[in-house]
């Protein structure tokens, strides 16, 4: 990015401004994740292979079969930390390396405004503190599409290969994090075939990183379906469940959005389905009327709502990949999973919700009232956000801490 041209001032208020909500999110964190991180079953499966890794070599289940279900990544990261304090630094740091890169991401594709309000609206971010407080290889997950967003972004509008190489390396590691890595992937390249479907020079560069991106997971997914053990994929819960996933993934994206109650998931299944197809809808970043917009560095960026759409697209295809998994493999269904399944697009979408209402809102000719009034409505939602994440930390204290061990 060039920083010269940038407004100074500007600029030293904007990195204030994303410290000081990285201290807020770090003092969230360890506040919840003071008495100890928690787990789930997935959980013990991660430490005991990061253990046999630490003092095989190799990565294993708890009866001595080879790990397979999950992705290697995670369990390295752990028998690299060490301790349970290391994992817990690893939780805080891509805590704060993914609130960073986003930051610095919607400084380039959104407003003035809208930037500034991105930083805070991921600092109080409660599907990521929640994830953070678990033995998940979510938070890793986070941090590693928020760079890889961020680099890709950046080759695309300079075609530089340092850039290039980044975003390649950090697309390289998302399937071997999660699986859903390959969503990730898969959406974002639909997104930018259609963006690029009239530059068919472009296609020869995104077609080798794409190459490049999926070759580990491929690899590990061939060992680990094929020679660890038979394959995991079947039909198992049919069409019910995939409008029962779609309702718990509406839900999900509704509850980020405005202040809906756990509640009322299991009321009106249909509506929450719906939900999320309305809400995709209007999340889709309109071209801006009028002058486009300018980036940090007072140049235009025309290529700044197309990366919105490309952002929009990966949204929409990792939802719906999500939803046939649940129906058509072993992937955990049900609200609370959708909840942490979902937690990778929460940055996504408030950049695509923060983009939505900032256009509207800078409209030629809107009232001055009407402005406040939108204003005051943000305002709001960061406020019940603050509430819903110190809410959030309370409960979180109150769960058992796991026992960190290898076996």
């Amino acid at each position: 990015m060039a920083e010269g041209a940038e407004s100074a001032p500007g600029a030293r208020w904007f990195a204030w401004s994303v410290g000081l909500a990285a201290l807020v999110q770090l003092a969230l964190f360890a506040a919840a994740t003071a008495p100890g991180l928690a787990g789930t079953s997935d959980s013990g499966f991660y430490l005991h292979a990061a253990g046999t890794l630490r003092e095989a070599g190799r990565l294993l289940n708890p009866d001595g079969s080879a790990y397979r279900y999950w992705p290697p990544l995670y369990p390295a990261l752990v028998a690299l930390m060490g301790s349970p304090s290391g994992v817990r630094v690893l939780h805080g740091a891509c805590l704060v390396a993914s609130l960073v890169a986003w930051s610095r991401l919607g400084r380039w594709l959104l407003p003035g405004p809208g930037a500034a309000v991105l930083p805070w609206a991921v600092a109080l971010s409660t599907p990521w503190l929640v994830v953070s407080k678990f033995v998940w290889g979510e938070v890793a997950f986070l941090a590693l599409f928020a760079g890889y967003a961020g680099a890709l972004f950046q080759w695309w509008r300079t075609r530089q290969g340092g850039w290039f190489a980044l975003a390649a390396g950090l697309g390289f590691l998302l399937p071997l994090q999660r699986t859903a890595g390959f969503f990730l992937l898969a959406g974002v390249g639909a997104g930018l075939l259609l963006e690029t479907r009239k530059q068919p020079k472009q296609w020869a560069p995104l077609t080798g990183h794409f190459a490049l991106t999926v070759l580990g997971g491929l690899a590990w997914h061939y060992y680990a379906l094929l020679l660890a053990a038979p394959s995991v994929y079947k039909l198992n819960r049919g069409w019910p469940q995939f409008f029962s996933s779609a309702a718990d993934y509406g839900f999900v994206l509704s509850r980020w959005l405005l202040p809906v109650k756990a509640a009322w998931r299991p009321e009106l299944s249909l509506l929450w389905a719906l939900a999320l197809v309305g809400i995709l809808m209007l999340l889709w970043p309109q071209r801006p009327r009028g002058p486009v917009a300018e980036s940090p560095s007072g140049n235009e960026l025309p290529s700044a709502t197309r990366f919105l759409r490309v952002l929009w697209t990966s949204t929409v295809v990792f939802v719906l990949l999500l939803i046939i998994s649940t129906t058509f493999t072993r992937s955990a269904a049900g609200l609370h999973d959708a909840e942490r399944y979902a937690s990778v697009l929460f940055a996504p979408v408030v950049v695509l919700a923060v983009h939505r209402v900032a256009g509207q809102a800078g409209r030629p000719g809107l009232p001055q009232l009407a402005r406040l009034v939108v204003m005051g409505v943000v305002g709001f939602w960061l406020l019940y956000s603050a509430g819903r994440a110190v809410s959030n930390v309370a409960a979180l204290r109150k769960l058992p801490p796991l026992t960190l061990q290898a076996r």
